[in-house]
């Protein structure tokens, strides 16, 4: 229940601080030049930078208050040059056009918020699955960085998870393979497109005793890694 109330409150107090923002930007920022537009162009780049960072539901929230503050900013300008005699041919689609693009801007925040919210939520999941299985298990990217340990692989080799993750998994599964050797064939599992599984014997840590290591590698681009499965004894 206190955890609840902290996030619900932590959640108001970034909405609020964002709302105060968007306000300064609107009707402060904006008016120091009459003659142009800031407002989309501020309040859009904080949107996307809050879609990196924050929940989903803060984006659509936050987005919801900037696109009526947006609106009220260009409806401001387009009443500014009216008044002075600078309207262009189709006011209205000008108008509707500089909304439209920053609604899309919005749509594009919380899409690219709500796919990072779903990507680290599996992720996640797929962690708390791996930390309970009773095999070692390892998970490195194509630079071949251990970025996941569980808990299994980490008392098998009696190594705590600090000295396991961040370092060069051929320096610590490969051990009796000559190092330029060792990385090629780490390249050559991780940049195959199949999905199927590769199995070698390993020295990790530099045990007098080979162990078996099934390597597979799941998804594709950046988001691409390599999961690997060491026999337990």
């Amino acid at each position: 229940m206190i955890a609840q109330k902290c996030m619900k409150l932590s959640f108001f107090a970034k909405f609020i601080a964002l709302l105060i923002i968007g306000l300064v930007v609107a009707f402060v920022i904006d008016p120091l030049d009459p003659s142009t537009v800031a407002t989309p162009f501020c309040l859009g780049i904080i949107i996307m930078g809050l879609a990196l960072r924050q929940d989903a539901s803060l984006v659509v929230a936050v987005s919801l208050i900037y696109s009526v503050l947006t609106l009220i900013a260009l409806i401001q300008f387009f009443h500014y040059h009216e008044i002075h005699g600078h309207v262009g041919p189709h006011p209205y689609f000008w108008l509707f056009q500089r909304a439209g693009l920053f609604f899309v801007v919005c749509s594009l925040a919380v899409y690219l918020a709500y796919y990072r919210t779903a990507t680290e939520r599996t992720r996640a999941h797929l962690q708390d699955i791996l930390s309970k299985m009773p095999a070692p298990v390892v998970i490195s990217d194509a630079t071949g960085i251990i970025i996941y340990a569980n808990d299994a692989l980490c008392g098998a080799f009696k190594q705590p998870a600090t000295e396991i993750i961040g370092k060069r998994y051929v320096d610590l599964f490969m051990t009796d393979i000559q190092e330029g050797k060792a990385m090629r064939y780490y390249i050559e599992i991780f940049s195959g497109q199949d999905q199927g599984i590769h199995e070698i014997e390993v020295q990790p840590f530099d045990d007098s005793i080979l162990k078996t290591a099934r390597f597979i590698c799941v998804g594709t681009g950046p988001s691409r890694v390599m999961i690997s499965l060491f026999s337990a004894c």
